[in-house]
């Protein structure tokens, strides 16, 4: 899967999950198979794609997302980039948690890009992170998206005082929690296991080209600090 893909894909995925959510109202608010059939052919896929639509526009899943890398796979990544940079340049741990926070570190994540794309493996295996990054942030979206839909569902059961409103309520809180609880963390354990194996391949592959790279540039940083001071 290239880039591209999986950005398209990211924008289609909550579509299907919007419709799957708002199937069961028209159903159980239909008063027979025809109109439930004409409300599933025409409303629901217009509904669909508006909400669909205002989700990705809006970027409503970017929050949850950032917060996730942030926390798991860009930490990792992170601890793993500043372990190439050259020993002899005996970085202290002061100046790694400024690498890691400065701009500079956008240098050496650019040196990372860089280092892929002049090997066929690590592009190939570039693409494995694409693929699981749709499964990754799909499990996203089936929380956040069934988790609302779940809490209008229980709202309009209390106030239409309708049970079956709320068994469709229970059905997708169960699902967004099930999402939560157990393909987000399946997910990022993927992605944090290519990520070791992206950085092992890089190691071996590009590791002279970006342990010269990381060198100069953090050369220039630490200059750059001492005439600022």
């Amino acid at each position: 899967m290239s880039l591209s893909d999986l950005e398209k894909w990211r924008k289609y995925v909550p579509v299907v999950i919007v419709t799957s959510c708002l199937l069961p109202w028209f159903i159980i608010r239909s008063k027979n198979l025809a109109e439930a059939k004409l409300a599933n052919d025409i409303i629901v896929p217009v509904l669909a794609l508006l909400v669909a639509f205002f989700y990705v526009s809006l970027d409503l899943r970017r929050p949850r997302w950032k917060r996730e890398i942030d926390m798991h796979v860009g930490k990792q990544i992170r601890a793993g980039l500043l372990d190439m940079v050259p020993k002899h340049l005996d970085v202290t741990q002061s100046e790694r948690r400024d690498l890691g926070k400065s701009e500079v570190f956008k240098e050496l994540t650019g040196v990372f890009w860089e280092a892929i794309d002049k090997s066929e493996l690590l592009k190939s295996h570039k693409e494995h992170f694409y693929s699981n990054g749709i499964v990754y942030s799909t499990s996203i979206d089936v929380f956040l998206i069934c988790g609302f839909a779940g809490f209008c569902y229980a709202v309009a059961s209390l106030v239409l005082a309708d049970i079956n409103q709320a068994y469709a309520a229970a059905f997708l809180i169960a699902i967004a929690l099930a999402s939560r609880v157990f393909a987000t963390p399946r997910a990022r354990n993927r992605h944090m296991t290519l990520s070791n194996e992206q950085l092992d391949l890089l190691r071996r592959e590009e590791g002279d080209f970006v342990s010269n790279r990381f060198q100069e540039i953090v050369v220039g940083w630490r200059r750059a600090r001492s005439e600022r001071v």
